[in-house]
């Protein structure tokens, strides 16, 4: 009982955190779209982001997930033997993110970084990706002495991580004003990452931690550290990737589109990769617990339905998500610079997006199935068939509506629902289950009536005319009376209990 309110004190604990530093995200991305706007240069320094800071971090994290369970084994030893791989570990990583850094900072300087992504010859853009590159070491060390720190039990060092970054690039955005240009910007994002290099010097000084330099490339453990860091990197930022795709083939698009797409994505991510880890910190463990007690094809069954249920629920929010994309980006984000058309390129694309929803959570909760019956060949290579679907997908709508930004994000959507249905269909059949299509169709016609009834009323009677608080009223009014006409027509096949077991 006592280790069972521990880990729910803990749980709690790294929830809140986690939640407060993505509400300090969601703040910080407003406050830059007030600042800087969506517009040309706004998508040069989106695109630079894109390509160091952003996909970096992704990459450091994967390699943080992956040092945990070795860190972890190595602590069971003792704590000395824990620190010196990590040493070793670190060294490693480090080496490798000071080349890469290197090798970027001479295609930044030589303009071959902007031509890779589309933008030859743009003086703000390697400006920018210059000003970016000396966080990438930083990213690596920060992350690494995480997953250190997360094997000896500092559970709430990730989500605290960003917080003082956070706070200060708000509190500069808010006192700065127009008067910070995008480069200067970037380089304070690039210097921020110091503020969460330093969230982990309490650790460092409570476990007593000392880094030695000691690059080690016939350490035993380092195939399986990079190995299980990219299938992780891989499976784990599918949408991160085809996000990338559709900025790259939106960059000869209009002014705006590029970073009208990276707000779109940083309000559509944290959203349902809050939704997704709600679940999946009670199912993984879950999984593995069942796993171990049911046959292989009770374990495949009782997936399939939970991702059933999972689906029942997340469907109507994806339809309400498409319908009030727009609204939502206006109140977030509408003021300053910010204008009424950035609103409309946006929230156009963030509904796109929010039809992909359903495949994000399928991707999600089935990788995290496969992971507890220690298989990752499976999801890897549906996360890299998605990933190619979208570049195919994406370069096709170019050629048929060279114009258009939402058919890009289009292209992100049907390939995350594709690849999550075809996942959902495989699992099921490796463990002779069958995939309830009644009770899916049922909630997919009643998520497209919802949705079709929020359109129209929306249509007919709101407008984007009205404030903002009028807006939040009227449209979560008409949300909440359309998850009511949801729950009438699915009725008893939604999972309103809990299964037992």
């Amino acid at each position: 009982m006592q280790n069972r309110d521990q880990a729910v004190r803990a749980i709690t604990g790294v929830t809140l955190v986690m939640f407060s530093a993505k509400i300090l995200g969601v703040l910080r991305n407003i406050l830059q779209a007030r600042v800087f706007g969506a517009g040309a240069d706004v998508d040069l320094f989106t695109q630079a982001n894109n390509y160091t800071v952003s996909l970096f971090t992704t990459v450091a994290y994967a390699l943080c997930v992956a040092a945990v369970p070795i860190l972890s084994r190595r602590l069971r030893q003792g704590r000395e033997q824990a620190f010196d791989t990590a040493d070793r570990l670190i060294s490693v990583t480090l080496v490798g993110a000071l080349g890469l850094t290197a090798l970027l900072a001479l295609l930044g300087a030589t303009g071959a970084a902007g031509t890779l992504v589309g933008v030859p010859g743009e003086r703000l853009f390697c400006s920018c990706f210059l000003r970016l590159l000396p966080a990438l070491p930083v990213i690596t060390l920060t992350y690494l002495l995480l997953a250190l720190f997360q094997s000896m039990g500092h559970f709430t060092l990730q989500g605290s991580l960003s917080l003082l970054y956070g706070l200060a690039l708000c509190g500069v955005l808010l006192a700065a004003g127009d008067r910070l240009t995008l480069s200067a910007y970037a380089l304070l994002l690039s210097l921020g990452w110091l503020l969460q290099l330093a969230m982990t010097l309490p650790c460092i000084r409570k476990e007593r931690y000392r880094f030695h330099f000691r690059p080690d490339f016939r350490l035993p453990e380092l195939r399986l550290f990079f190995r299980t860091g990219a299938v992780t990197v891989v499976t784990s930022a599918v949408f991160l990737f085809c996000y990338l795709l559709n900025t790259r083939f939106a960059a000869p698009l209009p002014a705006g589109t590029v970073s009208a797409f990276s707000y779109a994505y940083r309000i559509y991510e944290p959203l349902t990769s809050t939704l997704i880890y709600s679940i999946s910190i009670v199912m993984f463990p879950t999984f593995s617990r069942k796993y171990g007690e049911l046959s292989s094809q009770e374990y495949h069954a009782y997936v399939v339905q939970v991702v059933k249920n999972a689906l029942l629920v997340v469907l109507p929010v994806s339809a309400l998500f498409c319908v009030f994309g727009t609204p939502v980006i206006k109140v977030l984000f509408e003021g300053g610079s910010f204008d009424a058309a950035a609103t409309l390129r946006t929230g156009r694309l963030f509904s796109v997006y929010a039809l992909g929803m359903a495949g994000f959570f399928m991707l999600d909760l089935l990788s995290k199935a496969y992971y507890a019956m220690e298989k990752t060949l499976t999801p890897l290579a549906v996360s890299l068939g998605i990933i190619g679907g979208c570049g195919l997908l994406n370069a096709l709508g170019r050629l048929l509506l060279p114009k258009s930004g939402a058919v890009l994000a289009a292209c992100s959507a049907l390939a995350l629902v594709a690849g999550g249905l075809f996942l959902y269909v495989r699992f099921a059949r490796e463990g002779g289950a069958s995939v309830p299509a009644v009770p899916l169709t049922r909630g997919a016609f009643s998520a497209l009536l919802t949705g079709a009834t929020a359109a129209f009323v929306y249509r007919r009677f709101l407008s984007l005319e009205a404030g903002k608080l009028t807006l939040v009223l009227t449209c979560g009014g008409v949300g909440l009376g359309c998850l009511l006409l949801y729950l009438l027509l699915m009725g008893s096949a939604l999972p309103l209990r809990r299964p037992r077991g």
